[in-house]
């Protein structure tokens, strides 16, 4: 089968394109083509549109861990309904025995050009075996996340429904900012709060959220107690670990606990 946007992928991902595992790992260790769950999810209806790869110093360039970004001919932004957003699938893998197949969702919003992760607890994480792989896993993934597309869409559309006080938007700002910083001062949480564009100037809680997310992935501002820029996350795992965390904290929000 012919991997659609395979150029693009080639050139950002090339360890997915791998054919055999990097030397160095196990005998015991049982190589999974990342591009065989491509093939899967492509006859599912997804397309890889989007891809980047870590920069290894240990391990092989050619093997190393890589996350693929996908998007769905039936999920559009106009069937999702969350204005300039549209749900994608995230599949993740390296080629080195460093982490596992995990297949996430995400939503990722045009604007700003940022992929957002949604945490196990709203979608869940799939885990890809390796031993006894099952292409049926892969194609329940996909079931899951078109079924579940709606429900999230709905979730987004309620917390665009949810005004915040302006203690409690600090207050998420705060406990946004303690996911990346150990103890953050009121500078970084100032920093936190920024507004980059116009189309987030707002109290709601979904407005509140796409400032953090920004802001929190993001870097670029001066952290007061080490003086320090605030780089942009490039790490997959943290990337995928502080965007769940962040969507996880939203939902808390959204259920009432501080909302006054």
């Amino acid at each position: 089968m012919v991997i659609k946007n395979e150029e693009y992928l080639r050139i950002y991902a090339p360890a997915a394109f791998a054919d055999s595992p990097e030397d160095r790992v196990s005998g015991r260790y049982t190589f999974l083509p990342t591009t065989e769950i491509l093939e899967i999810l492509q006859d599912e209806g997804w397309t890889a549109w989007k891809a980047t790869q870590v920069n290894p110093r240990k391990w092989s360039r050619d093997h190393a861990k890589h996350i693929i970004r996908l998007r769905h001919d039936d999920l559009d932004m106009t069937s999702f309904g969350v204005g300039d957003s549209f749900p994608e699938m995230l599949l993740i893998n390296a080629h080195n025995a460093t982490g596992s197949y995990t297949l996430q969702a995400g939503i990722f919003r045009m604007i700003c050009s940022n992929g957002m992760v949604i945490s196990e607890r709203d979608f869940g994480k799939i885990h890809i075996r390796h031993i006894g792989f099952e292409a049926e896993q892969v194609k329940e993934a996909s079931r899951q996340m078109v079924m579940n597309s709606s429900r999230i869409a709905d979730k987004v559309n309620s917390w665009q429904n949810i005004e915040l006080s302006p203690r409690s938007r600090t207050d998420f700002f705060t406990d946004a900012a303690k996911i990346r910083f150990d103890s953050p001062d009121e500078g970084v949480v100032r920093d936190m709060s920024t507004v980059r564009r116009e189309a987030d100037r707002g109290s709601d809680l979904w407005s509140t959220f796409n400032v953090a997310q920004e802001n929190l992935i993001r870097g670029g501002f001066v952290n007061g107690s080490t003086r320090r820029k605030v780089r942009p996350i490039t790490s997959i795992q943290k990337d995928v670990n502080f965007n769940s965390q962040l969507w996880d904290l939203a939902s808390t929000y959204s259920e009432g606990i501080h909302l006054n």
